[in-house]
C-alpha cells in the first residue's frame, strides 16, 4: 500500500500542520475512491500519524486486512477537508465538531456511524463492510 499524506500538485498540504478536518480515502489503481474516516483535530499530521500507527499495528483499525497493507496497487490517501484557525475549548464542541459532522453526513465514511464521528464497534462488521466495497468498485476480487 502506498501512502499519500497531505500531497498536494504544489508539495506538501501546509493546512495539515494546524487545525481543522481530514479525510482519509482508500484508492484503487483504476481511481476508484472509497472514503474510510473523516475526523478532526488542532493538530491533523500527529493525530494521523497516530492512524498510521494504529492501522499497521491493525489493519481492522480501517477495515483493512493485511493483504491490503501488501497491496501496491492501493494508496491510502490523507487530506484536509476544511480548515480551522479558532482554538478548541472544549472537545466534541463547536466549529471542529460542526464541520466534522457536515462531512462525515456528506462524504459517507464507511468506517463511520452515520450520526456521529464514531467508528463501528463491531471490527467484523467494519472489515465486511469495507472488504465488500472493494470488490463493488473493482478494488478486489471475490476470493
Amino acid at each position: 500500500m502506498k501512502i499519500h499524506f497531505f500531497e498536494t500538485k504544489e508539495g506538501f498540504d501546509n493546512r495539515a500542520i494546524k487545525g481543522g478536518v481530514y479525510q482519509i480515502e482508500l484508492k484503487g489503481a483504476e481511481g476508484q475512491i472509497i472514503p474510510l474516516y473523516i475526523g478532526e483535530s488542532v493538530w491533523i499530521t500527529e493525530r494521523c500519524g497516530q492512524h498510521l500507527y494504529a492501522l499497521y499495528n491493525n489493519p481492522s483499525y480501517f477495515g483493512l486486512t493485511s493483504d491490503d497493507l501488501n497491496n501496491d496497487n492501493l494508496s491510502l490517501v490523507f487530506s484536509v477537508l476544511g480548515e480551522v484557525t479558532d482554538k478548541k475549548s472544549v472537545l466534541g464542541v463547536g466549529k471542529y465538531k460542526d464541520m466534522e459532522l457536515r462531512y462525515i453526513k456528506d462524504n459517507n465514511p464507511l468506517t463511520q456511524l452515520n450520526t456521529s464521528d464514531r467508528q463501528i464497534r463491531n471490527i467484523n462488521d467494519k472489515v465486511a463492510k469495507v472488504q465488500n466495497e472493494m470488490i463493488r468498485v473493482g478494488m478486489k476480487n471475490r476470493d
